[in-house]
């Protein structure tokens, strides 16, 4: 009973901690404005984790990777808090790193996923100021994305492009899954 509390509290304590942390980063490599009051809200949220780590990690172009290395150490504390909690199994540091990686990899994937949802819903219901300034902060972390599908899959004025994005992220969650059973599972 008390490890099902601890390891509930242990993945909604992660689950902030490294959503915050990545979008972050990808905020960052999108150079998403940084005086946008929801990227200040992030970066107050993650200084107390981040500026520690930034003291020994460098900055090459857009990417922080102060925030990558974060979101490893807060991923394997996680992985061996429950292994400590015998939530699960022991598992070799090798693996614990693959699936360290595996597990970020599947967090961004999940952040982009919401975030063409959101836009989608969105788009449906219309906009009002409020929803502007949120809508546009994802249209930044989306955009670099958009581009990199080289065709056009338009009908009219129904762009469908986000939703082949949206299947592929699906796709790759697929296979992250795949992996992630094979070195939980099967090592």
């Amino acid at each position: 009973m008390i490890n099902n509390i601890l390891e509930f509290i242990i993945e909604i304590a992660y689950s902030f901690a490294i959503i915050f942390v990545l979008l972050r980063f990808l905020l960052q490599l999108t150079k998403a404005n940084f005086y946008h009051p929801i990227v200040q809200s992030i970066v107050k949220v993650t200084n107390p984790i981040i500026l520690p780590i930034r003291k020994i990690t460098p900055i090459i172009g857009s990417a922080d990777w102060s925030c990558i290395l974060a979101a490893v150490i807060i991923t394997t504390i996680k992985y061996v808090l429950l292994m400590l909690l015998k939530v699960m199994a022991p598992i070799s540091p090798l693996i614990l790193a693959g699936v360290v990686l595996l597990e970020i990899l599947r967090n961004i994937i999940y952040i982009y996923l919401f975030a063409y949802i959101i836009q989608a819903i969105s788009s449906w219901i219309g906009s009002s100021p409020r929803q502007t300034i949120f809508l546009s902060l994802l249209e930044k972390l989306t955009n670099p994305i958009n581009k990199r599908v080289p065709f056009k899959l338009q009908a009219g004025m129904m762009d469908f492009r986000p939703m082949v994005i949206v299947l592929a992220l699906f796709l790759g969650l697929r296979i992250i899954s795949y992996f992630y059973a094979k070195l939980v599972f099967f090592s």
